[in-house]
């Protein structure tokens, strides 16, 4: 098991501290196991399967949709899923700023919308689905959608006006529609925070939540042998490494980590099935790095 394994992650944060991060994670994971890991880059979630598929891959970090996609065509083996706040799963968040004048998702009429990835369940397909099931027209809703490429991004649009309205993750979203900061100073009785979002320590309006959707995961290319997946998923979900839970707290924002199940594979499929498949004109970011190193 001396051989050179390269990983691959989403871009959806700060390139540069991504990559660091990223090579943190390889070190440590390498220290656990003896395999040695390369961080080959970061990449827009179209770019991850094709470079697994072309073996230039052997692990990767996978949205939840395009893993259950690309586990169902057979093209990489789970390892394991992220634990975050104590749960495997989160919510999603449609949101614009505290001011503005879209109080509810009955006014989405011509607005602007800042969308992160046309993979990115929490960022552009489940919130497009529940608003599609309840007889939104997303054609008259969003007249105006831009890809940004990051969650970050995706806030940073909706809260300098660029765009009237984003989705982000989020966890324990206020579904009394004012989210304030998280920390528990800053919020007032009787009113539950966002616990984590996307939006970090800034104030938002949200318009709706929907959920639970499961974890993203790691996972590996299917041609990688069995005992090289079984070494790297115990190094993540025995415990008894913690600095490979240190890195990947940094990286992945993990307190730990879960083996896969077959109920979180089913319940990705259920949230597969619904969703929106059609193709969206949209205007990418000019700033978005594809297939950076």
């Amino acid at each position: 098991m001396a051989r050179e394994l390269a990983m691959g992650i989403a871009l959806t944060t700060d390139p540069d501290t991504s990559r660091l991060r990223l090579a943190h994670f390889c070190d440590a994971v390498h220290r656990a196991t003896g395999l040695r890991i390369v961080k080959q880059g970061l990449f827009q979630y179209h770019r991850l399967l094709s470079e697994l598929e072309s073996g230039q891959l052997d692990l990767v970090w996978l949205p939840p949709l395009l893993a259950l996609r690309s586990t169902g065509q057979g093209i990489v083996a789970p390892l394991a899923l992220p634990i975050r706040h104590g749960v495997s799963t989160y919510s999603t968040a449609l949101f614009t700023r505290p001011d503005s004048p879209i109080t509810n998702v009955a006014e989405l009429v011509g607005a602007s919308a800042a969308w992160v990835d046309p993979q990115s369940a929490a960022g552009y397909l489940v919130v497009r689905s529940l608003l599609r099931s309840r007889g939104v027209s997303l054609e008259q809703a969003f007249t105006h959608n831009t890809f940004y490429g990051s969650h970050e991004a995706v806030v940073d649009a909706v809260l300098s006006g660029a765009a009237d309205v984003g989705a982000t993750f989020v966890y324990q979203a206020d579904d009394t529609g004012q989210t304030s900061p998280p920390a528990p100073s800053s919020r007032a009785p009787g009113r539950p925070a966002a616990h984590s979002a996307g939006w970090g320590d800034r104030s938002v309006r949200v318009l709706l939540v929907a959920g639970s959707i499961p974890s993203d995961m790691l996972a590996a290319r299917t041609q990688l042998e069995p005992e090289i997946r079984g070494a790297l998923q115990d190094s993540l979900v025995t415990g008894e490494h913690p600095e490979v839970i240190e890195a990947a707290n940094a990286l992945l924002g993990a307190e730990g980590f879960i083996a896969t199940s077959r109920e979180h594979l089913e319940r990705l499929a259920t949230i597969l099935s619904a969703l929106d498949a059609e193709p969206l004109s949209v205007r990418p970011q000019a700033a978005i790095v594809r297939g950076s190193t």
